[in-house]
């Protein structure tokens, strides 16, 4: 997790009970085979495709890498739904000419499916529960359900008293993956590693679509090292890392999905964020459209450049939408470094969202109320989004380290760190214009400034703040 801001929180009411312990794109299918139990089908799919124009602004779509000692490591997540499932057992397809589209019936699991799949085919997943977590190592597929409140991918309850179940061994591979970069997990077992759907170094697009994933203890939907990524009309629930994230991607588009966090007490809490890329260099990415409530972190973006945050709509997390140019990568390793930036974030909206975390690597942090942040990242344009309401929640006796409000505009030191991780510099070259940011407290928008004694420091060239409808500034006189 990145220092300031890791997955630890506590409720917004109730007891507080301590921290958490560190612990191309797939343009669709035409007609293809489709292999079934007891038949064989011909299927047709309307293609899909990802929105084509990603919006400028007028900024440098350059990509920085800087190598670095140490890094920290975010799974790439790749994940795109459309169509396709089958049952185990069912014959091999190696050889066919055009992909495969398997079809998986309620009882039939999927994890033999994906395993005998090839690169480009579809699993089809009627409507069901299925309590699976499946880990698809080395290849792209089409995963698409009946409708994300029909098709379900769920894992066992857990929870402060009671373990997750142990990880399966088919998805070892995948969840050896999530361990080695999971610093806040259990050192002595993958049980808590286990993701419902996991796309593992994928050699062809991704999709996923049309399904619901429920209560894995990393991830609902993850790609790691994708290129062609695309998950739509899906929900998550409980997930304890993430809802979705897209990891060491590029070309992903993210749109259109519902995620709500579970708060399940000490020492877990809630998830990390909803919805997520991390440590992607040219992510190219577009996420639009998608709902986050109850998370630490609404929608999270982490060392990543180029692309667009459109059209979301967060509530209730700690902080609703985090641009955040961190001080080194998580995944796959930490021996890199991106130059976070060249967004857009626009025609979101953000209110309300007033849990309280605990968060960084030794829980030093404390955040609560903040509709919208850009830390540390340059060329970032955000125009046109309604940030509202956002109001701090803080327990008697604790403080805030975050600063609160509606939009906040944040340079930070770099952590101190025994192998010297690059600075990110601070934030700089940010146009703010055309926003609603109102009844937000202490102010509706904050620049970041030096304070001695914290790791806060002063913003840099470019800021720009105009057009805004706002009340309360600081410093006074942007609004």
């Amino acid at each position: 997790m990145d220092p300031y801001l890791g997955r630890d929180e506590i409720p917004d009411s109730g007891p507080l009970g301590g921290r958490t312990p560190s612990r191309d794109r797939c343009p669709g299918i035409a007609v293809h085979q489709a292999i079934d139990i007891g038949r064989t089908d011909t299927l047709t799919q309307d293609p899909r495709g990802r929105p084509s124009d990603l919006e400028e602004a007028g900024m440098d779509h350059s990509t920085t890498t800087r190598r670095r000692p140490r890094v920290r490591l975010l799974s790439r997540l790749a994940v795109a739904g459309v169509i396709a499932l089958v049952l185990a057992g069912l014959p091999s397809v190696a050889g066919a000419a055009t992909p495969t589209v398997w079809v998986i019936h309620q009882g039939q699991p999927i994890q033999p499916v994906v395993t005998q799949a090839k690169n480009g085919d579809t699993i089809k997943l009627d409507a069901g529960v299925w309590t699976e977590a499946v880990c698809i190592n080395g290849k792209g597929l089409n995963i698409v359900g009946a409708g994300r409140d029909l098709t379900k991918i769920v894992w066992p309850a857990w929870g402060p008293n009671k373990p997750p179940p142990a990880a399966p061994v088919a998805g070892q591979a995948c969840w050896d993956a999530w361990a080695s970069v999971d610093l806040e997990g259990n050192p002595t077992s993958t049980r808590d590693d286990v993701s419902g759907l996991f796309f593992l170094n994928p050699a062809a697009p991704v999709t996923v679509s049309g399904l619901q994933t429920v209560n894995h203890p990393a991830n609902g939907i993850i790609v790691w090292r994708g290129n062609g990524v695309s998950i739509s009309d899906t929900k998550g629930t409980g997930h304890e890392r993430y809802g979705v994230l897209a990891a060491a991607s590029t070309n992903v588009v993210i749109q259109n999905n519902v995620e709500q966090g579970l708060d399940r007490g000490a020492p877990f809490y809630s998830g990390t964020a909803g919805i997520s890329i991390g440590d992607s260099p040219n992510a190219n990415a577009l996420v639009a459209g998608n709902s986050v409530r109850g998370y630490n972190l609404g929608v999270f973006v982490r060392e990543s450049r180029s692309g667009v945050i459109r059209g979301n709509t967060v509530s209730g997390n700690c902080i609703g939408v985090l641009f955040f140019d961190d001080s080194a990568t998580e995944i796959p390793n930490v021996n890199g470094h991106v130059q976070g930036g060249d967004f857009v974030i626009t025609a979101n909206t953000s209110t309300a969202n007033n849990r309280f975390c605990i968060a960084g690597r030794d829980g030093s942090q404390r955040v609560s109320g903040v509709g919208m942040a850009v830390v540390n990242a340059d060329h970032v344009s955000v125009k046109g989004n309604v940030i509202h309401d956002n109001v701090p929640v803080v327990p008697p006796g604790d403080h805030l380290t975050f600063p609160p409000g509606g939009l906040v505009l944040l340079s930070l030191q770099p952590p101190p760190d025994p192998n010297n991780v690059v600075d990110p510099g601070p934030v700089s070259y940010v146009v703010v214009t055309n926003n609603t940011i109102v009844r937000n407290v202490p102010v509706d928008i904050w620049v970041s400034r030096e304070v001695p004694g914290t790791p806060l420091r002063a913003a840099g060239p470019g800021i720009v703040i105009t057009g805004n409808t706002c009340g309360v500034s600081d410093p006074a006189g942007l609004c």
